[in-house]
């Protein structure tokens, strides 16, 4: 494709528009001239659309999967009103330290101070995509020649739907639209708010990664308050290594008596690093101890808080001069151009990019900057054998994008509170407690919330760390838990309540019933609010009316947040419902109960097949799975993708129908689970899990007619319902996945059980957890100012063995081809390599200097053999590189191992093989990478043609070819998990759920496969 240059040309001569007279350039004419002509059909449909608006806030609670509510201005999003204040009261954008903010004095910036709407946005904030509005939009045209999007939708509809409704999905009408758009372009469309008109990128020009920190905002002393950056590096390692007091004077003794030159080194004891982590303590809010005070019965308990303000820790985020660049603060819609319809395809990946974020920025003021939350919280046992038990809430920073907000470094997930955990052995069980625990742990929330709700009404003006004042509205836009957590978050009765999902009001012996969309209503917190606060509602009518909606009568905290609406923040949880929950629990324990009945000799085969799988690099290998059970959901996640083709012989529908019909059961949940894993999301990708749904229903109630002793209706069977909604909403699951969350538990039970003398564990946890904020915040800094240094110009080293995606390593050192002939005299797929290598070089390199003869090779010309790929290739899902670890070794960790692959034929066809041998040879002059392989053959049988097994189990059939074949080594695209049929001598099956890209890759490149 020849280079183009984006833009228009000049001087082009304007034409007027045929249907309202106004003068175009010729680029964007047709695109005006067709929204000119929908004008008068958009405003009637406005007209209907507030219309139906004011009928289904009267008739109706409740929305549909797919449809968000109707926008509105709510009461609290009022003008600004400004408190008077000098300017030098306001916090600055960045000292060494956390700055020092009063919250009660907020006012807006002086007149010359920078704002955002006049500062030139950083670069990545373009590329950072864009959500739709539930408004139907049709910005006035103008003819200054910038480009414009016109959405032309309405969200709200009167009768229920059965089908899922994305109308944020449909592509713009863009107006005035660059004239050199190609194939994989991307649009980004930003809200309103933001006051940006749309961009387009070429997909070789967009990226997402953020600038880097401002340097002249850097100190050149950033390991300050510590004396020095040795100090500060002993200080870091002693915490991360969970040293104590003894061990850190022990080891500084040692220090002492080893160290020649001290100039840059402070410490003598653990009280001087004790100091140095005090006197840096001002670097990061620090955790209050808060004392709350609940009735129960006739007495009054008291129960010890520690947090620090949620508002007030995101603030020294904000502030902060090296997390600025990485900050989005609006909204965005995000579209590819598919080179094959020429339409504009909308994707959805971070929060910002989804439809709750758009939504909840429009009923802000236009001044608005979101400043938007994910909040987690559980339970987890701090020693080992669970006596002691910690609570943290854990809250991340949703503007910043998923690769910090999720990592361990600074910006990513942060501790910022531990809830009292309410026990009494004698009380456990009764009504009454129940009900108290709940009001101790939204009184305890409300303590970290305080100033979100202060703030979340009015907001609040700050200086952020890229110098510009913004006036942040902070919102609770993930809520993210356990099924448990959710039901204390919503307040919900729990599974044996008549409506026991968290989300919608599904009756309790519905849950087996799925659909595209949500069958039943979603709850409403402002109907749930008004039962609580109804003064007529008293004794058994008041009890009969909460426990029909599956509600506890207590007032929920995040009533208590402006905009905030807990059911629709509370999100589906990958990790618990599906890989620690509907496999672990349910779906695998079907299956080892099926085992069991079938005999030890069964069980002893199913564990031999299960060990005899291929290893891939990055999933377990497994050697059992009858009676096996596991500590962690990522095992359960693992042996869920190769169960079925691993043992699907073993319960054929002629052995047990019970078993073949859970296998059955088992495919459709991993095609949900790889669904629900995808990092992007496109409407077809929405759409594929929206129907997926109903065929795992389906499934289910196949094998409930043979095992109707098994029960399905639990809300970890339901809550994949709200799925399509959340990432509609919110973006890919991985935004809310508690695993994110689940990690950080480790840390904490290592601190409790290294660094504690398990008394007082809330406030000794905490006071470190702080100190590790501090650490990272130093660390941050001390990065941030060597990378900003200047560097002198190192010349590219040239990596002989890099062959454009490729890199060979584990090379062994040079061999002869007879040498290789004679050490595989045993191995029939190495028979005449040297003629074989020597046909492919001379037909495949030769063509192209056809003034050379055949050239043949000598016994004693040498190869370098190579034991190790590594693999770049575009994930099909994400448009990112990704990379795969692929071994050809006779011996590779005590056992051999030759992987298997997919690699390009030609331009339009992909096979399969096996390696065998991977090498470089010097042909002419030239170093090629070669390849030699087993092949494989993909069984091309019509859909109709294929067995009723193939299709209900999803099995991808290969067969060998005969033979070897030697192919380019850098026609490798990816690595493949390619086992043995156990049930077909001579086959062969190609696993499509190794992970999400070879999902959607087998789908695409083998759609006889899709089922």
């Amino acid at each position: 494709m020849p280079a183009t240059r984006r833009g228009r040309r000049a001087g082009e001569a304007k034409v007027p528009c045929s249907v309202c007279g106004l003068e175009f350039k010729p680029a964007g004419l047709a695109a005006h001239t067709r929204a000119c002509a929908k004008k008068a059909e958009i405003a009637e449909g406005r007209a209907r659309l507030a219309q139906s608006v004011a009928v289904a806030a009267s008739t109706s609670t409740s929305q549909h999967a797919g449809v968000a509510p109707p926008v509105a201005t709510l009461p609290w999003a009022r003008p600004y009103v400004p408190v008077p204040i000098h300017p030098q009261q306001m916090p600055s954008a960045f000292a060494t330290g956390f700055p020092d903010v009063h919250l009660a004095d907020n006012a807006p910036p002086p007149d010359d101070a920078a704002s955002e709407s006049s500062l030139d946005e950083p670069p990545h904030e373009v590329e950072h995509g864009v959500r739709a509005d539930n408004r139907p939009e049709s910005p006035e045209s103008s003819d200054d020649g910038l480009l414009e999007a016109v959405f032309e939708f309405s969200t709200v509809h009167a009768q229920p739907r059965s089908t899922l409704h994305l109308p944020t999905f449909k592509q713009p009408v863009l107006q005035n639209p660059p004239a050199d758009l190609c194939a994989d372009d991307f649009l980004a469309v930003h809200h309103p708010h933001s006051e940006r008109p749309p961009t387009t990128h070429h997909f070789e020009d967009f990226s997402r990664e953020p600038p880097k920190p401002d340097p002249s905002k850097l100190s050149n002393r950033p390991w300050e308050p510590f004396q020095s950056q040795l100090d500060f590096e002993f200080a870091e390692f002693a915490l991360n290594a969970a040293l104590n007091q003894g061990q850190i004077d022990i080891l500084l003794k040692l220090v002492d008596r080893i160290t020649v030159n001290r100039m840059d080194f402070s410490f003598r004891s653990y009280g001087d690093v004790k100091g140095a982590w005090e006197a840096a303590s001002h670097m990061s809010p620090d955790y209050d101890e808060h004392e709350l005070k609940v009735g129960y019965k006739n007495e009054t308990r008291t129960f010890k808080m520690f947090c620090r303000p949620l508002f007030e820790w995101s603030l020294s985020l904000v502030a902060d001069p090296i997390l600025a660049p990485k900050f989005t603060w609006h909204a965005q819609r995000l579209f590819k151009l598919n080179g094959e319809t020429q339409t504009w395809e909308r994707f959805v990946d971070e929060p910002y990019t989804a439809d709750n974020w758009w939504d909840a920025e429009s009923r802000l003021p236009n001044y608005a900057s979101p400043l938007a939350y994910s909040v987690y919280a559980d339970k987890t046992r701090l020693s080992s054998f669970g006596s002691q038990k910690g609570y943290p809430i854990i809250a991340r920073i949703l503007n910043l994008p998923s690769n910090v907000r999720n990592g361990d470094g600074y910006g990513g997930g942060q501790v910022v509170g531990f809830l009292p955990i309410v026990e009494d052995e004698n009380e456990e069980g009764k009504k009454g407690f129940t009900t108290f625990k709940r009001a101790v742990w939204h009184k305890a929330f409300w303590i970290l919330l305080e100033s979100v709700a202060k703030w979340a009404k009015d907001g609040y003006n700050f200086q952020c760390g890229d110098g510009v004042w913004r006036i942040l509205f902070p919102m609770i836009l993930i809520l993210v838990a356990d099924y448990e957590e959710q039901a204390m978050m919503s307040l919900i009765r729990g599974p044996k309540g008549k409506c026991p999902c968290p989300v919608c009001l599904v009756p309790q012996d519905q849950q087996t019933n799925l659909g595209e969309v949500p069958l039943y209503p979603y709850r409403d917190p402002a109907v749930a609010q008004a039962l609580v606060e109804d003064p007529t509602l008293k004794g058994e009518e008041r009890e009969k009316k909460f426990k029909s909606l599956g509600l506890r009568p207590l007032e929920n905290v995040f009533w208590k947040i402006p905009g905030c609406d807990v059911y629709r923040a509370l999100s589906w949880d990958r990790l618990h419902a599906y890989h620690g929950g509907l496999f672990s629990d349910h779906l695998f324990d079907e299956f080892q109960e099926i085992v069991q009945e079938l005999g030890r000799d069964i069980l002893l085969q199913i564990n031999a097949q299960i060990d005899a799988m291929p290893s891939f690099s990055g999933l377990n290998h497994f050697s059992a799975a009858g009676s096996v059970k596991f500590a962690d959901g990522k095992k359960y996640q693992h042996i869920a993708k190769i169960i079925v083709q691993a043992i699907y012989n073993l319960l054929s529908l002629a052995t047990t129908k019970r078993g073949y019909l859970l296998l059955k059961c088992i495919r459709r949940y991993v095609i949900l689970d790889m669904l629900s894993g995808l990092k992007v999301h496109l409407e077809v990708t929405i759409r594929m899990f929206s129907s997926g749904l109903v065929r795992y229903k389906e499934a289910i109630q196949e094998y409930s007619e043979v095992h109707p002793e098994k029960s399905w209706n639990f809300p970890k069977n339901h809550s994949h319902q709200h799925l399509p909604s959340d990432i509609v909403g919110k973006g890919a699951s991985k935004g809310y996945n508690s695993k994110n969350s689940e990690k950080m538990h480790g840390i904490l039970k290592e601190i409790y059980s290294e660094q504690t003398n398990f008394k007082d564990i809330d406030a000794q946890i905490s006071r470190i957890e702080h100190h590790r904020s501090i650490a990272k915040i130093t660390r941050a800094r001390i990065e941030a100012y060597e990378d900003s240094l200047p560097k002198g110009e190192k010349p590219a080293k040239e990596d002989p063995f890099q062959f454009n995606q490729i890199h060979l390593g584990a090379r062994l050192h040079p061999v002869t081809l007879e040498k290789i002939e004679q050490r595989q005299t045993h191995d029939k797929d190495f028979t005449r390599f040297r003629l074989n290598l020597e046909e492919y070089l001379n037909s495949r390199y030769s063509n192209t200097r056809s003034h050379h003869a055949y050239l043949r090779l000598k016994p004693h010309q040498l190869v370098i053999e190579s034991r190790y790929l590594r693999v770049d290739y575009e994930s099909v899902v994400t448009w990112k590189q990704d990379t795969d670890h692929i071994r050809c070794s006779p011996l590779f960790q005590g056992t051999p191992r030759y992987d298997s692959v997919i690699y390009r034929v030609d331009d339009n066809t992909y096979g399969f093989a096996q390696l065998k041998c991977v090498f470089t040879f010097e042909f002419r002059g030239i170093h090629y990478p070669i390849a030699l392989i087993r092949p494989f053959e993909v069984v091309q049988l019509p859909r109709l043609v294929r067995s009723r097994t193939d299709q209900d189990l999803g099995l991808c059939r290969l067969r060998k070819k005969q033979g070897t074949s030697l192919i380019p080594a850098d026609s490798i695209t990816r690595a493949a998990l390619i086992t043995k049929d156990f049930g077909r001598n001579g086959d062969f099956l190609a696993i499509d759920t190794v992970d999400e890209d070879m999902f959607m890759r087998f789908r695409r490149d083998f759609p006889i496969w899709d089922t």
